[in-house]
C-alpha cells in the first residue's frame, strides 16, 4: 500500500484442488433395486461469436449445355454434352442418360435409364444395345447432393444407322515433304486413313503401275507400304487411292524428279561453239538439282548425244563444226533421277557473228574543273570482240601517273587528272570476215575550267 493511498492493503490466498470424495452408499435395504443420480458442475459455455457466414442455400443443379450427337452406327449412339453453368452450390457428382422411344404423346413415353448405377463422371455416352434404324429421344441430367437437376433433350430424333463418310488421308508433316532414301535402306510409308465404311487402299507407282517387291498392310484406320532394300528403280511417284461408298481420294506422296527447266537462251555463237544459258525448273521434286545435261543432235540425225554436264544454268558447248546446223535440250538432274529435257526452240547455225561497233553514249562532252579527277565510261557493242584504242590529237594515249584506261566487252573507262583543256578520240576497230577494219571513231571532248582563286 502506498503512503497516502486510500484502498485496502492486498491480501494473498492460495487455492487448491481437493480430490472429490467418493460416493459411498451406506445404509442400503437389501433386495431393492435404487436409481442414483449425479449432479456434475455445469461447463462454462463457450462465448458465442458476433460474426456470421452468408452462405447460398443448395439446390439441384441445371441443366447440362450443348447435348450433342457424336457418332451413330447400327446399334449405337454417342452423345456428349457441357458441364451446367449452374451447379446448384453443390459440386456435380456425375450424369444420367436417359431414352425412350417416341410415340407421338409424351404422356404415353416410357423412359430408360440407360448410364451405369455407378456415377457417370464423364460429359460424354455411348449408348448400345439399340435397334437399328430406330428413332430414338435422348434426355442429360445432372446430379449434385441435392438430386437430379433438370434435364437437356438431345436436338432431334437420332437414329440408330451407320454414317456414311467419305475417306480422307491423313498425312503427316515428313509424308508432306518428298522423302529421300540411300540406296540400299528401307522405305516405310505409315498413312492414318478414316472413312465409313472402311475404305478399301490401293497403292500404285508411276501411271497406276503395280507396286513391286512391296508389302503393304491395310486396316480399317491405316495402311503402311513397305520396300526393302530401296534403288534407284524404286524412285519415282506413288499413288496412294482409299475409296468406298460415299467417294475416294487419292494422294501422291514420296520423291520424283524435278520438272524441265525454263526457257533456254542463246548468248553467244562462234564459228566452232555455242553458248547457253537456261532458267532454273520450276519445281525441284523435293530434292536439291544437282547438275544440268546438255545433249545435241546435228542437222539430219535421229539420235541425242550428251554434250556436257555442268552445275550452273549456263553452259559452252565447244568443237563444232561451223555452218553446220544444231539442236540443243537440256535436262535438269537431281537425287532422284533426271527431268524431261526443255529444247531450244530454233535450230542454230555455228558461225561466227558480226556486229558492226555501235557505242551508246547520252552525251560526249565533260567539264570538269582543273585539277579533279574524272572518269569516262564508254558502252559500246560489237561481234567479234573489238580492239580498243584511246587518242588524243591524233597521237595514243599513253598510260602515266595521270591516265589510265580499262576494258571489259561492253565498256570502255577512261581516267585521268586534267590540269589542262584536251580533245580525246575514242577508236573502236572490229575485223570482219573479209578481213577489213570497220572503225567507229567516238569523239569524247574535255572541257577543263580554272578553280576560281580564292
Amino acid at each position: 500500500q502506498r503512503e497516502g493511498s486510500t484502498l485496502s492493503p492486498l491480501t494473498l490466498f492460495t487455492l487448491r484442488r481437493l480430490p472429490r470424495p467418493p460416493l459411498c452408499p451406506s445404509n442400503m435395504p437389501e433386495g431393492k433395486t435404487l436409481e442414483s443420480t449425479q449432479s456434475l458442475p455445469a461447463t462454462p459455455s463457450v462465448a458465442s461469436s458476433p460474426f456470421y457466414k452468408a452462405t447460398d442455400g443448395l439446390y439441384q443443379p441445371g441443366a447440362p449445355c450443348n447435348p450433342r450427337i457424336l457418332d451413330t452406327t447400327k446399334s449405337s449412339i454417342t452423345v456428349a454434352w457441357n458441364k451446367p453453368v449452374y451447379d446448384g452450390g453443390s459440386e456435380i457428382t456425375g450424369y444420367i442418360v436417359e431414352t425412350c422411344i417416341p410415340s407421338g404423346k409424351e404422356d404415353d413415353e416410357e423412359w430408360t435409364i440407360v448410364t451405369p448405377k455407378e456415377r457417370l463422371l464423364a460429359t460424354s455416352f455411348t449408348i448400345v444395345n439399340l435397334k437399328e434404324n430406330q428413332e430414338y429421344k435422348i434426355n442429360i441430367s445432372a446430379v449434385n447432393s441435392e438430386g437430379i437437376g433438370e434435364a437437356a433433350s438431345v436436338p432431334g430424333n437420332p437414329k440408330a444407322e451407320d454414317r456414311l463418310l467419305p475417306p480422307e488421308i491423313d498425312l503427316d508433316a515428313e509424308l508432306r515433304k518428298v522423302v529421300s532414301l540411300r540406296a540400299c535402306c528401307s522405305l516405310r510409308l505409315f498413312v492414318p486413313i478414316r472413312g465409313r465404311p472402311a475404305p478399301q487402299t490401293k497403292w500404285t507407282k508411276g501411271d497406276g503401275e503395280p507396286v513391286e517387291r512391296a508389302t503393304i498392310d491395310s486396316t480399317t484406320s491405316y495402311t503402311s507400304l513397305v520396300i526393302e532394300n530401296v534403288n534407284r528403280f524404286d524412285s519415282g511417284k506413288y499413288n496412294l487411292t482409299v475409296e468406298n461408298s460415299s467417294g475416294s481420294k487419292t494422294s501422291v506422296k514420296v520423291s520424283e524428279k524435278p520438272q524441265p527447266p525454263g526457257k533456254i537462251t542463246l548468248k553467244d555463237v562462234t564459228k566452232n561453239s555455242v553458248t547457253l544459258s537456261w532458267e532454273k525448273p520450276e519445281h525441284d521434286g523435293g530434292s536439291r538439282v544437282g547438275c544440268y545435261v546438255v545433249e545435241i543432235q546435228p542437222k539430219g540425225a535421229d539420235k541425242w548425244s550428251q554434250a556436257v554436264i555442268v552445275k550452273e544454268t549456263e553452259a559452252t558447248i565447244s568443237g563444232l563444226n561451223a555452218g553446220e546446223e544444231y539442236m540443243f535440250r537440256v535436262a535438269a538432274r537431281n537425287e532422284k533421277g533426271t527431268s524431261d529435257p526443255r529444247q531450244i526452240g530454233v535450230p542454230v547455225i555455228v558461225k561466227d557473228l558480226v556486229i558492226a561497233p555501235v557505242t551508246k553514249m547520252l552525251f560526249n562532252t565533260f567539264s570538269v574543273l582543273a585539277g579533279e579527277d574524272l572518269t569516262v565510261e564508254v558502252p559500246y557493242v560489237a561481234r567479234p570482240k573489238a580492239a580498243v584504242s584511246w587518242v588524243k590529237d591524233g597521237q595514243p594515249l599513253k598510260r602515266t601517273t595521270r591516265v589510265n584506261f580499262g576494258a571489259t566487252d561492253t565498256m570502255r573507262v577512261l581516267s585521268m587528272n586534267t590540269r589542262f583543256m584536251l580533245k580525246i578520240l575514242l577508236v573502236l576497230a572490229e575485223a570482219v570476215r573479209s578481213q577489213r577494219a570497220v572503225l567507229l571513231a567516238t569523239h569524247v571532248i574535255l572541257l577543263a575550267h580554272q578553280k576560281p582563286s580564292m
